[in-house]
């Protein structure tokens, strides 16, 4: 199933940043250019032609030496051999710079590797309080996406630039960063001083552990949640480093498959100490007691807290009053123990008629 991800705006303020980088870029030769002006509006007011020169200042002559960049020559060609010079040469090499700069321009805005390296640069600098997401696997996207949809700013680090799910988290607009996360200089690009949180949720458990380290070494103070396949493992680390989080996928699935293997309804469970709890859905089909009956006093009678319901034809909603009426083809979602649905159910089925 796609997992739905909402398109992110790009702040002005880093459009107007990512274009102050690309003038960054011709800096060097517009400062070529304003000394081939200054000097040669300087020689031409020491070596010109007294007649041509005398109502000119010194801007006038820097400016007739700029109409040279574009081949207008708006006097005629002087008798001072170093005058001669200056004439042939400055559209010469004006136009040379011109084009140059154009072109490093035009390559590294091209040079999509340095191009985006630069936007996540960016992107990190503007951004307080945001997550830094690394690990754009299948958990990873998934990760992206719940956060996003929760309006939180988000820049994500994945290691292969051929990973499944790298182009569809760039068509969004999310700063991407292609590389190893284990490289410190790489974590101080992504703003992790002041980032809220680091979510290390690659499928390498050493990986997760080093970056957990270097983590904790550039912003001790940052919240750190680490994905490890170790369940006893993860929470040994998670003492000794100080780990906000740790989660073990396979300890989180495992509640969920036992749940759904013994009710087809279960829609999530997990472990809370000893006990399996989950999400079930409850079914009110014709005859069943609760029809009509309002959801709080539903509630005392399925003796299981109620957290969502489904009413006919319409998605499943968490909002809702408890004042509210069931009806035939409702469905409500109950949280309760895995061994107390069987019990839900059964207060729940049709009353048998006689």
């Amino acid at each position: 199933m796609a997992v739905q991800v909402r398109r992110v705006h790009t702040p002005l303020r880093a459009r107007l940043r990512f274009g102050a980088y690309a003038a960054r870029l011709l800096v060097g030769r517009l400062l070529v250019l304003t000394t081939l002006l200054v000097v040669g509006g300087a020689t031409l007011l020491w070596r010109g032609d007294p007649a041509v020169v005398e109502h000119l200042d010194f801007v006038g002559a820097c400016f007739l030496v700029y109409t040279q960049l574009f081949f207008e020559h708006l006097t005629d060609l002087p008798g001072d051999w170093v005058l001669r010079i200056m004439y042939f040469t400055v559209p010469v090499a004006g136009a040379f710079i011109i084009a140059e700069g154009l072109l490093k321009v035009g390559t590294s805005l091209m040079d999509f590797n340095n191009h985006r390296q630069a936007w996540v640069r960016i992107m990190a600098e503007i951004y307080r309080d945001h997550i830094v997401l690394i690990g754009l696997g299948h958990v990873g996207f998934r990760v992206l996406g719940e956060l996003l949809g929760r309006g939180r700013q988000v820049i994500a680090v994945e290691a292969l630039d051929h990973g499944q799910f790298v182009e569809e988290a760039r068509a969004r607009g999310v700063p991407l960063v292609i590389g190893d996360a284990r490289r410190e200089s790489l974590l101080r690009d992504l703003g992790i001083e002041h980032a809220a949180c680091v979510i290390a949720c690659t499928d390498n458990d050493l990986v997760n552990l080093e970056i957990a380290l270097d983590v904790r070494t550039i912003n001790p103070k940052v919240r750190l949640v680490m994905r490890f396949f170790d369940q006893n493992m993860a929470q040994k680390l998670g003492k000794a480093f100080h780990v906000d989080s740790t989660f073990s996928t396979s300890a989180l699935a495992a509640p969920l498959f036992a749940a759904a293997a013994l009710d087809e309804q279960v829609l999530g469970a997990y472990r809370l100490g000893d006990t399996v709890m989950a999400s079930v859905q409850i079914d009110l089909h014709p005859g069943s007691p609760l029809i009509a009956k309002p959801l709080r006093e539903a509630e005392e009678l399925l003796d299981a807290a109620i957290v969502g319901i489904r009413r006919e034809k319409q998605a499943a909603t968490h909002k809702f009053s408890r004042s509210e009426s069931l009806r035939q083809g409702d469905a409500l979602i109950c949280h309760v123990a895995v061994e107390e649905i069987a019990g839900v159910k059964r207060r729940a089925a049709p009353t048998a008629t006689t």
